[in-house]
């Protein structure tokens, strides 16, 4: 995503369309044939930005800080806003959007940024990280679901499995919790909202495609969030102003930074940078340890302590959402090279509803 592929040895595919094979692009291929051995290093920082994300935000709610979903929102998008603003500065070289596709982009931006981040937000304030963590996980679930729906993908057993599995380990997680001092009369109700916001976001990442056939991610993720800034920040402004973030401690301002800059900017970049260097499949696969980090900074930080159903649900989802995901067709190189385009539809979607949500 994001770049043009440069030739590479072509990929003999089987169709299950015909008796004959055909050739068809690669996803896996991408403009480095060897990739730096940092990219995996810098994209091993990404999800314990993450799942550290979700602890964050309840540090931010604590009533020592006294932060709501909408101040803790404004204060986000100020600094978000000025970095993106500095990032389409310096994309200015880059094609320009249309003037047609700013409707889209911010209805689109209006429910994908604006309603989205205010459901996540209040979905972690109302239950625990860990789970709020498994249940946004889940989004390539629902975005098999919604495509399919939609008729612009067919049935697949094996995907259908996955669903099966992934609901089962959801309400294991759910219902399979203790009681808990901090969020036991939300806890439920805040899973239940956290799935929402798991169905917002795969609802980005199935709409988004028109526009990335068009635009780079990064453009497309700036100008949403720029979007969304102008209704983000005038809801929550006075709040946060009563905060006084001024005269927050160091752990509240960090929190801040990371939620805003490294959460918020960074997993972004990187995120659609290990896309385009490793391709589709590769990244992915470290947005399952985001659950992971989650439960063990909820653990050592809000002390707080999932249930033996509760853990075997975690890894009853996250198998799920593995054979929910779409799976790469064997591959047989041959010798021929021609050229091809970048990552097919459906692995710009999965990657997105993998990629960073909060």
């Amino acid at each position: 995503m994001g770049g043009r592929a440069t030739r590479a040895p072509a990929v003999l595919w089987g169709s299950h369309m015909s008796g004959q094979a055909q050739f068809e692009p690669s996803a896996e291929y991408h403009e480095t044939a060897h990739p730096s051995p940092w990219i995996y290093g810098w994209l091993a920082t990404v999800p314990l930005i993450w799942g550290f994300n979700f602890v964050c935000l309840k540090i931010l709610y604590h009533p020592d800080v006294g932060f709501t979903v909408e101040g803790m929102l404004s204060a986000r998008y100020i600094i978000m806003a000025l970095l993106f603003g500095a990032i389409l500065l310096l994309q200015r070289n880059s094609k320009p959007i249309d003037r047609g596709d700013y409707l889209y982009l911010f209805i689109f931006a209006l429910v994908t940024v604006g309603i989205y981040q205010w459901v996540f937000a209040k979905a972690i304030q109302l239950t625990s990280a860990a789970e709020s963590a498994l249940l946004i996980s889940t989004s390539p679930i629902w975005v098999f679901l919604i495509s399919f729906l939609m008729g612009t993908q067919r049935f697949d057993a094996r995907r259908m499995i996955g669903v099966a599995v992934g609901f089962a380990g959801v309400a294991m997680v759910i219902f399979g919790a203790g009681k808990s001092a901090d969020v036991a009369d939300t806890r439920v109700l805040g899973d239940f909202v956290m799935i929402v916001a798991a169905i917002l976001w795969a609802s980005y990442a199935v709409f988004s495609h028109r526009l990335l056939e068009k635009y780079s991610p990064l453009k497309i993720v700036a100008t949403i969030h720029l979007l969304g800034a102008i209704v983000l920040i005038p809801i929550g402004f006075g709040q946060m102003i009563s905060v006084e973030p001024w005269s927050l401690g160091l752990v509240p301002w960090l929190c801040i930074l990371q939620y805003s800059v490294l959460a918020g900017v960074y997993a972004f970049w990187m995120w659609y940078r290990g896309v385009k260097r490793i391709g589709a499949s590769q990244t992915m696969l470290f947005q399952y340890f985001v659950p992971l980090v989650a439960l063990v900074a909820g653990y050592l930080i809000l002390h707080e302590i999932p249930t033996q159903w509760q853990i075997a649900g975690i890894v009853v989802t996250i198998l799920g959402v593995h054979l929910a995901r779409k799976q790469a067709p064997p591959q047989i190189a041959v010798t021929e090279s021609e050229p091809f385009e970048e990552l097919e539809e459906e692995d710009e979607v999965t990657a997105i509803a993998e990629g960073p949500s909060a």
